[in-house]
């Protein structure tokens, strides 16, 4: 995988992450690894019905299997509903099942495997209801209700009367301004773009413990990226006060967007408090993938116009959303539609865009790496391409003479300090090199371009405590994900303090050690810690005697200079079969805009693991639900890239930018994954004439499409 460095300087020195040792040798202890004496295991029946009503729950037979504490409902607890935002979320189903898999009861039991066994014998008699699949279905005004007052849960997005079904609505920019712009457009697209349901992948399935002491003060060990956030939400579902539970750190083996939520924490204390053990859950991949929150399938319709020299006009996009049967597993009910994937890159006389959630009868959707980009790039960078056809204008030649320049703003307020998208394309297309092509096969290479900015408001606090031999514990309460988070706060201290690195240890904390985090997530930590670093370097110089140093930052706007943020141009290369539809990608190559970079590795690891995410939602990731089931239910069907899928990938590292904080840093986590689809779609209709609108990208779709062309 070849880096190239544009401008010297970009580069940091290379150093091992803090946890590579540990994790290779296998001593890093996760939470299905963890052992609390006393300690019981719980599993859940699921329903098997996407709507329908609760008539029976007989447990008799579970309760007689071997090592069975007891069998639970939700008539057995008094227990809020819970969630990220909206609480719409119920701990077990009561009257209704809502999705295919819900957790209807619970089973205490010695081991995992007892548990699982009596949970399967759980009988549930149920009457079915009609349900709803689909954002079009849902809307209607004589679709089934998924929730009968949807705006009575706490923190709705939603209005009674505002319309059926819907978690949330968001609209921005003006739909009149836009239509008067296209109609006077030399020329204009208008096409309807469709993804799929995705998981986010990770290695390590969702797993909790929860231990209540009579006292009541609540222990939790779970995998989540945000453990003060839950500290919240689980208060505000169990009507305890926050101070009463502690979070222990503990590390995840991935996230991506899909461990944000309280997931099945709620469950597990409330059984905690009733067996009077420790609770341990630990869920299988085939419930991971059925039964959490997975990516929103979108609906799509983009409209842009031109005038005759190529420049744009009009831009509206209009995205229909499924939600699932419940909103409370992302922070935003609105998946980020707006603010994430506004098109920032371009100059856009009018602009509309809209996001419309809905509720349906399937399976909860969350937030999943750069919730909502993903979707609206390859929508959008897709229609561009288009454009460019129906107007007669190379593709490139058309971004050329639409990318911000320096000190201009885009839609929505955009406005950062620099605009790099221009010198971002020229570096990708003067590293461009084209790839042999297999005998008999048709070659095509595309383009897509994304910005992101990189978050201007984080929320920490981190501790600096001196030890003996003139050693620092960097003391934080971010939860290591896999990112090399720690790491980065490692190399931030030596930098600031001006000592070596080997001279830091770095520790998450629990939630009792330090005040708040707004948790790992929006491409933050790296310029969290900058900031939050060089304010304790401050007060770690100015103090007087040998006591450690905190920062508690509730908001450190104060703190931050103008916006900035980052684009990505992505060049795929790509050959296809016209005889069967086979699709080969041969090169991926990733142009990304930075500044200085902290550790190389860790960075690179970003760049070729969000290529490899964005291969997958391009080319094979699909749940395939059908009648509010997922039948994509297991590993094997659900075709995650593995390193023989993937291409050669190259990285170009457009250095010298803007960053955040002295380090001047930028964010990554949630970019190389965002234009990979529309680049390899682009690249196939260069290849073969064919334009695919629906993910993924597969060979059947190809082979389709070539004999409808003829």
């Amino acid at each position: 995988m070849t880096v190239t460095a544009t401008k010297p300087g970009a580069i940091a020195t290379r150093r091992a992450r803090t946890d590579a040792r540990a994790k290779a040798t296998g001593r890093t202890q996760y939470v299905a690894d963890l052992e609390l004496p006393g300690m019981v295991f719980a599993a859940v029946a699921r329903s098997t019905v996407a709507h329908g009503r609760i008539l029976s729950v007989d447990t008799r037979e579970a309760r007689r299997c071997p090592g069975v504490v007891d069998v639970y409902t939700a008539q057995d607890f008094d227990a809020g509903t819970y969630g990220r935002s909206v609480r719409d979320v119920p701990v077990l189903a009561g009257e209704k099942v809502r999705f295919v898999g819900e957790r209807v009861a619970a089973v205490v039991a010695s081991t995992r495997e007892q548990a699982e066994a009596a949970a399967a014998l759980v009988v549930v008699e149920y009457e079915e209801l009609p349900a709803v699949f689909s954002p079009s279905d849902a809307t209607r005004e004589d679709a089934p209700l998924v929730h009968d007052r949807p705006w009575d849960y706490p923190r709705a997005f939603i209005k009674e009367g505002q319309g059926r079904n819907l978690q949330s609505v968001v609209t921005s920019g003006s739909r009149e301004d836009v239509a008067a712009a296209l109609s006077a457009s030399a020329f204009v697209v208008d096409e309807t773009y469709v993804t799929v349901a995705g998981h986010q992948g990770y290695l390590e399935p969702q797993a909790c413990i929860a231990s209540v002491e009579e006292s009541g003060r609540v222990l939790v060990w779970i995998t989540n990226k945000s453990p003060f956030v839950l500290r919240g939400q689980l208060a505000e579902c169990l009507s305890i006060d926050p101070s009463m539970i502690t979070v222990h750190p503990v590390p995840i083996g991935g996230d991506f967007g899909g461990k944000g939520s309280p997931g099945d924490a709620p469950l597990c204390i409330v059984l905690s408090r009733i067996v009077g053990r420790p609770v341990k859950m630990v869920l299988r991949y085939s419930e991971d993938l059925t039964a959490t929150d997975v990516r929103h399938p979108v609906e799509l319709r983009v409209r842009l116009g031109c005038d005759r020299e190529g420049h744009l006009t009009a831009w509206s996009q209009e995205a229909l959303l499924n939600g699932g049967a419940y909103g409370g597993f992302k922070p935003v009910p609105n998946v980020n539609i707006l603010g994430a994937t506004h098109p920032g890159n371009y100059r856009i006389p009018a602009f509309y865009s809209s996001g419309t959630v809905t509720y349906t009868n399937t399976v909860p959707k969350g937030h999943m790496r750069a919730p909502g980009s993903p979707q609206m790039c390859f929508a959008t960078e897709s229609a561009l391409d288009e454009l460019a056809s129906v107007a007669g204008i190379d593709p490139v030649e058309l971004r050329r003479r639409n990318l911000l320049h320096d000190h201009e703003g885009g839609v929505g307020g955009h406005g950062w300090v620099e605009n790099r998208g221009l010198e971002t394309l020229e570096r990708a297309l003067a590293a461009l090199r084209v790839r042999d092509l297999p005998p008999g096969w048709s070659y095509g290479w595309g383009l897509a371009i994304y910005s992101h900015p990189t978050a201007s408001n984080p929320v920490t606090s981190l501790r600096l405590v001196p030890l003996p031999g003139d050693r620092v514990r960097v003391e934080l309460p971010l939860t290591e994900t896999g990112t090399g988070s720690h790491t980065v706060a490692r190399e931030l201290v030596a930098r600031s303090l001006g000592i070596d690195a080997e001279r830091i240890e770095v520790a998450q904390v629990s939630t009792d050690e330090l005040p708040r985090d707004f948790g790992a997530s929006g491409s933050r930590l790296t310029s969290s810690l900058a900031l939050a670093v060089d304010l304790a370097a401050k007060a770690w110089f100015d103090r007087s005697g040998d006591e450690p140093v905190a920062v508690d930052l509730d908001s450190l706007m104060q703190h931050v200079g103008p916006p900035v943020g980052s684009y990505c141009v992505q060049i795929a290369q790509v050959a296809v079969d016209p005889e069967t539809g086979q699709l080969r990608l041969l090169e991926i190559l990733t142009a990304v805009d930075v500044a200085e970079i902290i550790n190389p590795k860790a960075h690179q690891m970003q760049v070729d693991g969000g290529v490899a995410m964005g291969v997958g939602f391009a080319c094979s990731e699909d749940l395939d639900e059908q009648g509010g089931q997922v039948w994509a239910a297991n590993l094997g069907e659900f075709k995650l890239p593995s390193s023989r899928d993937l291409p050669d990938l190259r990285t170009v590292l457009v250095g010298g930018g803007i960053g955040v904080g002295t380090a001047n840093v930028k964010h990554i986590g949630e970019t190389a994954n965002v234009p990979t689809a529309a680049a390899v779609a682009n690249a196939i209709a260069n290849a073969v004439g064919l334009r695919l609108r629906r993910l993924p990208l597969t060979a059947e779709r190809i082979y389709d499409g070539l004999r409808e062309l003829g």
